[in-house]
């Protein structure tokens, strides 16, 4: 017998240790709160490019970029929250995510990390909260001594709803 082999915990899958299910998030900040998009919805993360206003469109729309070629709609999810203005800096991105086979920029205030949570830290969000952005919202997960919003994209940006966030 080899004295080499593997430890238990390297060829026992997660979820049969009790670990469940691990999926990487980008967590993004909007004021003083931390958010998070699962990874696998976000094409990529930009620099604020300018753009095309939209006349008649509603305030958290910002406009309209040209993405290399593509031109994608871009919505300010401050505003979308109804968190006051802030003007755009150096920190600002465009979190570009895929959606219902839809491509949408999303404006925050800063990119912070990314980061693994496993499915056992996301609490499922609390129905009875006050807000709009609440319906939005997957779960919270505890991060250090903050709590982390997970941010669900498909209710987001449900483009079979009149109050999405974006134009058909």
């Amino acid at each position: 017998m080899s004295q080499d082999a593997p430890s238990p915990s390297t060829t026992t899958p997660a979820a049969a240790r009790g670990e469940g299910p691990v999926s990487q998030f980008v967590g993004f900040r909007l004021g003083d709160e931390d958010y998070a998009i699962a990874i696998t919805r976000i094409q990529e993360i930009i620099l604020m490019k300018p753009i095309t206003r939209l006349p008649q469109a509603p305030d958290y729309i910002e406009g309209m970029i040209n993405l290399r070629g593509a031109v994608i709609p871009v919505v300010n999810l401050r505003k979308r929250f109804g968190l006051p203005a802030r003007e755009v800096d150096d920190e600002t991105r465009t979190i570009v995510v895929n959606v219902q086979d839809r491509t949408v920029g999303c404006v925050v205030d800063a990119v912070t990390r990314v980061m693994r949570l496993g499915r056992e830290q996301i609490q499922p969000s609390p129905l009875g909260a006050a807000g709009e952005s609440c319906r939005y919202v997957s779960g919270l997960a505890r991060l250090d001594e903050r709590l982390l919003i997970v941010l669900d994209v498909e209710k987001l940006f449900r483009f079979d709803d009149p109050t999405a966030a974006t134009a058909s």
